[in-house]
Parts: C-alpha cells; sequence; structure tokens
C-alpha cells in the first residue's frame, strides 16, 4: 500500500489511492482522522491500522459508488458516521481546525467539496479534477461553470485534492486546446517523472493549467466540456 502524505502545520493529509484511478483523504491530527470519500474500504482499514490513526468522521462528496462503495463498511466497523452531500453547506470544528463545506453542484446536482482554510487545502471530489472537470452527470453546465467561479475565489495558495488521477489525459486534452502552453506542458512533463508532484497542485497553479478554469463565460465553458467528453 503506497500513498503520498502532505505535512501541513501539524496536520498530515495522506492521500490513498483506490480502485483503478480513485483518491481518498485522511486528514490526521494526533492520532485522530476524518476521511473524505469512501470508494473501496480495505484500504482505509489498512492505512488506519499502520497508521495507528482513530477514524473520526467520514465527509462524502458526493454519491456515486466510486466515492461511496465502503463507506458501509467502513461505518459498521469503525462506529462512525458518515456527512451525505445532501447535508446543507456548513462551518463545523474538525480535528481542532475549521472545515468548510461548499455547494458545487454540477458533475451532479448534488455535490460538497470540503475546504479547511486555516490549512490551506480543498477536496473537490470530482467537481475540480487535477487540471479538468467532472463530466455533466446529473447537473448543468452552467451549475458547474458557477462551481468552478466559486472555488477561483479561494486563495491561490490552496492546494487542491481531487477524486481522481486524470491528469495525463487531463492535460494532453489542455495542451490540444492551448498547444504553445508551456505551463501545461511542464505539468505534463512532471508527471512522467513524479505523479503526486504535478497532481496535487494548488489553486494557483490550476489556474494556469487547467482550461475549465480559463474561460469566462457559460457558453465557452460548455463547448469545452463538450470538446472534451469527446476526446
Amino acid at each position: 500500500m503506497n500513498w503520498t502524505r502532505f505535512r501541513i502545520l501539524d496536520f498530515e493529509v495522506l492521500a490513498v489511492p483506490v480502485l483503478h484511478d480513485n483518491f481518498i483523504y485522511l486528514v490526521c491530527h494526533n492520532g485522530e482522522a476524518v476521511l473524505i470519500d469512501a470508494g473501496e474500504a480495505k484500504p482505509v482499514f489498512t492505512t488506519l491500522e499502520k497508521e495507528n490513526l482513530q477514524l473520526l468522521d467520514i465527509l462524502i462528496t458526493h454519491s456515486h459508488h466510486d466515492h461511496v462503495g465502503g463507506c458501509r463498511a467502513i461505518v459498521d466497523r469503525q462506529g462512525v458516521q458518515s456527512t451525505s452531500p445532501g447535508v446543507a453547506s456548513a462551518e463545523f470544528p474538525v480535528l481542532g481546525t475549521v472545515c468548510r463545506s461548499i455547494s458545487t453542484p454540477g458533475h451532479m446536482a448534488v455535490h460538497k467539496i470540503y475546504c479547511f482554510p486555516e490549512l490551506g487545502i480543498l477536496f473537490t471530489g470530482d467537481t475540480l479534477i487535477n487540471g479538468a472537470c467532472g463530466r455533466l452527470l446529473g447537473g448543468t453546465a452552467e451549475q458547474l461553470f458557477d462551481s468552478l467561479q466559486r472555488i477561483k475565489t479561494l486563495p491561490d495558495e490552496t492546494r487542491v485534492f481531487g477524486g481522481h488521477d486524470y491528469l495525463a489525459d487531463n492535460m494532453e486534452f489542455a495542451l490540444s486546446i492551448a498547444p504553445d502552453n508551456a505551463e501545461m506542458q511542464a505539468r505534463l512533463d512532471l508527471y512522467r517523472k513524479d505523479p503526486a508532484a504535478a497532481i496535487f497542485a494548488t489553486l494557483a497553479e490550476e489556474k494556469k493549467t487547467n482550461p475549465f478554469l480559463r474561460v469566462d463565460t457559460v457558453r465557452e465553458f460548455a463547448e469545452l466540456r463538450r470538446r472534451k467528453d469527446r476526446f
């Protein structure tokens, strides 16, 4: 079991690969943790045991199976509750810091992202996925465009943790739109050398390399999403 570890103040974020290309995340502090999404149970159990962590809560971004498939087994075994994306947006304490759930429909009609502003980290599920965004699978282009605009207002230094590793395909698509963009090419080159460094970018880096954050109108966004669907 390999995962990527990020140290932020006296917190850690463990990016745990599950299924084929998903990530789930454990935010850890003083031996306790909260889980972001739950696509598969076994890697969670393995990580909790190896890291000697007590799981306190599960925060779900949306209800697609690859994000909730392991939730019931984890809840039953760990004796914790999960927070549905259907719960209203709120600000609440987690592990001694602040977590904000923010409504970001578009990929689905109901989708939440989770921001830890004091730590400068953001878990975006399938709203913003390293270098692109999710497909329209229940929401609308207008909703997803507005959700991405909301994300763009967060601090540039915020580190983005999305739900999948689609970066190579996403950067190849981005370069098909902007073939002379050196920053997009550099991110793709970095991925081939150090995938984690390229995947888990800051919002500033996303704004430079993610074509879905570089359009100004819903019409442009919808056309870009249609082109990506055919790519």
